[in-house]
């Protein structure tokens, strides 16, 4: 498991969705020229991205495909990425809390990878009615 920090889990988000294969990301990154990207998702440098590559060709595949944590997330943090990677909104998919999150309702998939991605600070749990709630630990 990769530990990466919030704006690298953004980018890898936005880059995971631009329809590059694995080795066309590599050779951007060994190239250190990512303007390509930055036409296609002009808010974001991938700055935080060739720094993740820079570590590590494999730490940062891993973390490409998923299989990261992330070192400290904040509740706005955690609802952008339920928007960002999982397409969910709040009011539809999860209530927002001052401290947290709760009735969100999403697959058992899903959940999973947010479980691996949450900082150790926060705390996911199912709840009788079967939604889960995400609240400070």
């Amino acid at each position: 498991m990769t530990i990466i920090n919030l704006m690298q889990a953004y980018e890898l988000d936005k880059l995971s969705k631009l329809d590059f294969t694995d080795e066309e990301i590599v050779r951007t990154l060994q190239t250190g020229d990512v303007s390509a990207w930055q036409e296609k998702v002009p808010n974001y440098e991938f700055s935080e991205t060739m720094a993740l590559y820079l570590e590590g060709e494999q730490l940062f595949l891993n973390a490409l495909h998923g299989n990261y944590s992330i070192k400290y997330v904040t509740l706005p943090g955690i609802q952008r990425l339920l928007y960002i990677r999982f397409q969910l909104e709040e009011g539809k998919d999860y209530q927002l809390l001052e401290t947290g999150i709760q009735h969100l309702t999403c697959d058992e998939e899903t959940i999973t990878k947010l479980q691996h991605m949450l900082s150790t600070n926060w705390s996911l749990a199912k709840q009788v009615d079967g939604t889960y709630s995400i609240f400070v630990k």
